[in-house]
């Protein structure tokens, strides 16, 4: 069967086409006319990934799931067509037509969030192992923030101010520092945002207030954990430098998916502050391990994301914006 890059999203998949390719003709998948391959030369890393999931009748389509979790094609009749030949040609243990879930060590691997959020709102608190979850090879260091990177921090202006001086758009003092999804009571972190308008959603304006909107820049090269990070399961795959395992990555992606839902759910006015521990454990987790700082998806804001930073001082807020909210959208459902 011949495919080529108009059969997936995948940008490291299509990279690998778009050199391997050594003639052009009709796809036997999408049928456009491209540079084409023969599937037989991805087989091992579909047998691989496929080798990952296990027959499920209380799961869901392998289409559907794959396409949920990883985007790999460019639509669900490719991801059909491809999928459907590798398990037909090969020893798979369910068909295209199952339902599928992930295997036990996958499943086990991201259950254990539950369990920790559990122990530590329910019965430890702080005192819980880390250590014995064994997350050393997910949770690390995964991305960087360059020196001079700019990153945005809001605050509401008081009344009968034009905008807040630069020295105020920092941390609080010690003192003033409440608990947060990523700081714990009294150890304030800098919460910055990677686009000025996320920082609206963030603060939570509301119409007509009247915003100051520091900008900082980033003064050293910074070490972060970013449990938003998009993973590319072929890129680990075929990097002959890569140490970790498809079954590694997989574990990693889906426990920072959870993670980061974490990271960025809103409090609710009935919600406490026990909330935030268990997020604040895996951001001190983080710190511990040499990281500067964690990145995650706002979900305030679909395009933006949250910078925390662990030390303040590697951040300096060099200008300050006014801004005041002329509109405002409410959804419900």
């Amino acid at each position: 069967m011949n495919i080529c890059a108009n059969c997936f999203n995948d940008e490291e998949i299509k990279q690998f086409i778009a050199t391997s390719s050594t003639s052009t003709a009709n796809c036997d998948c999408c049928g456009k006319r491209s540079e084409i391959i023969d599937l037989s030369e991805l087989s091992d890393f579909f047998i691989e990934f496929l080798g990952l999931f296990i027959k499920d009748d209380n799961g869901c389509g392998l289409v559907q799931l794959i396409q949920k979790d990883w985007n790999i094609f460019s639509s669900d009749i490719c991801a059909r067509n491809i999928l459907s030949t590798i398990i037909d040609s090969e020893q798979i243990e369910f068909s295209i037509d199952d339902n599928v879930s992930y295997s036990s060590e996958i499943q086990n691997c991201f259950s254990v969030w539950e369990k920790l959020k559990s122990e530590v709102q329910e019965e430890k608190r702080y005192f819980s192992d880390l250590g014995s979850f064994n997350w050393e090879v997910y949770i690390t260091s995964n991305a960087k923030i360059k020196k001079g990177t700019f990153l945005y921090r809001a605050r509401i202006t008081p009344d009968g101010r034009k905008k807040l001086k630069t020295k105020e758009m920092g941390c609080p003092p010690k003192e003033r520092a409440t608990a947060g999804r990523a700081n714990p009571l009294g150890i304030p972190y800098l919460y910055l945002c990677n686009k000025i308008e996320t920082t609206f959603y963030e603060v939570r304006a509301v119409y007509l207030d009247r915003i100051s909107v520091g900008k900082f820049t980033i003064l050293r090269d910074l070490d972060i954990v970013d449990f938003s990070n998009k993973i590319s399961l072929f890129y680990t795959y075929s990097d002959s430098e890569s140490n970790i395992s498809l079954l590694d990555i997989v574990k990693r992606k889906i426990l920072f998916e959870k993670i980061s839902t974490d990271l960025s759910k809103p409090l609710r006015r009935f919600d406490t502050e026990i909330e935030y521990v268990p997020t604040q454990l895996i951001c001190e987790y983080c710190k511990q391990n040499g990281a500067d700082g964690i990145r995650f998806n706002s979900s305030l804001h679909q395009e933006g994301a949250n910078i925390v930073l662990f030390n303040s001082s590697d951040a300096i807020c060099t200008s300050v914006l006014s801004r005041e909210i002329k509109n405002v959208i409410i959804e419900s459902k």
